[in-house]
């Protein structure tokens, strides 16, 4: 009987042990399984991280911001107000900084010295001005001369009928600009001594409150000023633009263009179709520009019977020959204080910009 007892307490001992080592065992497999199977998600977490920041990285790196400068002329202002070219750069993440409006170019190409401007457009004479002072900049396209948009004006109850009766008369410029120029070219045409005009250095802003308040007796300018002056001040011309026929010329800094080309050829994309766009639209090219400065309807109605713009267009060896001679009659006429090559101002050719940088 004792033995017996003994045996079945044995089995159950043994059984009680059996089910004790196979209840460790499955809770040992259980917290293995749930181990593994946590490990491969948290890597995947991390993983999933890691490329999240990448790609965040990437956006951040690809983001670009180019910088135009731009003055109360020409295209620009009408580019800034139809924001089409934010609205095209931003499918390439690019973003627009404008950096003016300026009253003139002079002071662009000073920003552009600054390090505030990598793009942007005005006169060819100013252009001529700023490259012979070192602006590092160089020409990538130009547009074609608009002799309406220019005049040398006086107010209308002026005795001064003709360029020849500015003997003896003050007249308000832009030192080194279209102003100067035209009127120097003015007076050569009507075979009067330079030396018997006196030129009065002033920007548009102070040329204007000058002549109407007879401080100065004559305005060399370009619109939308001459427009300004017509339908507020009274002002009339003596002579149109014709005498000089200047371009617009569009300018890059050259570090910009060597650092980011690709920038470059998708702003002048938009740029040439903003360019067409507002030369076969006058009236609506002309509110554009109002609105974006500032000017009143008559000013603008007046613009409207005349071009703002002209295409955008590439640089030729006739164009080249053009601005050269302007360049040298500028230096003998001592407006500039050194002799400027102009081939040497033209930018390299570029890869994807070879419309613009092969010359024709």
């Amino acid at each position: 009987m004792l033995v017996k007892q003994a045996n079945s307490l044995g089995v159950k001992r043994y059984s009680s042990a059996i089910a004790s080592l196979i209840a460790i065992g499955l809770t040992i497999s259980s917290c293995t399984t749930t181990s593994e199977n946590q490990a491969p998600s948290t890597s995947n977490a991390a993983t999933n991280l890691s490329n999240s920041n990448r790609s965040n990285s990437n956006n951040q790196q690809e983001l670009q911001t180019i910088r135009i400068g731009y003055v109360r002329w020409g295209l620009l202002p009408i580019v800034r107000q139809r924001q089409e070219l934010e609205r095209q750069l931003a499918k390439q993440n690019i973003s627009v900084e404008w950096v003016g409006p300026f009253p003139a170019f002079a002071p662009v190409l000073e920003a552009v010295n600054a390090g505030e401007v990598d793009i942007s457009s005005g006169g060819d004479i100013p252009g001529i001005s700023g490259l012979v002072g070192g602006t590092p900049v160089c020409i990538l396209a130009y547009q074609a001369p608009i002799p309406e948009a220019e005049a040398v004006l006086v107010r209308s109850d002026a005795a001064i009928q003709s360029p020849k009766d500015l003997v003896g008369k003050k007249v308000a410029v832009n030192r080194g600009g279209w102003g100067e120029h035209l009127l120097l070219r003015v007076l050569d045409q009507a075979n009067v001594p330079k030396e018997q005009v006196e030129r009065v250095y002033l920007s548009p802003t102070d040329a204007l409150p000058a002549v109407t308040q007879g401080h100065v007796d004559a305005w060399s300018v370009w619109d939308p000023n001459v427009a300004i002056a017509e339908t507020e001040h009274n002002l009339r011309p003596i002579s149109s633009g014709e005498a000089a026929s200047h371009y617009g010329i569009y300018i890059v800094h050259q570090e910009i263009l060597a650092e980011k080309p690709e920038v470059v050829r998708y702003v002048f994309q938009v740029l040439e179709q903003e360019a067409k766009w507002a030369a076969e639209n006058r009236v609506e090219a002309a509110k554009a520009f109002g609105d974006a400065t500032e000017l009143a309807t008559p000013v603008v109605n007046k613009l409207a019977t005349r071009r703002l713009v002209n295409e955008i267009l590439p640089l030729n060896t006739q164009v080249l020959s053009d601005i050269q001679s302007r360049a040298d009659w500028m230096y003998e006429q001592k407006a500039i204080p050194k002799k400027l090559e102009v081939n040497q101002t033209i930018c390299p050719e570029t890869v994807g910009l070879e419309k613009f940088t092969k010359i024709q």
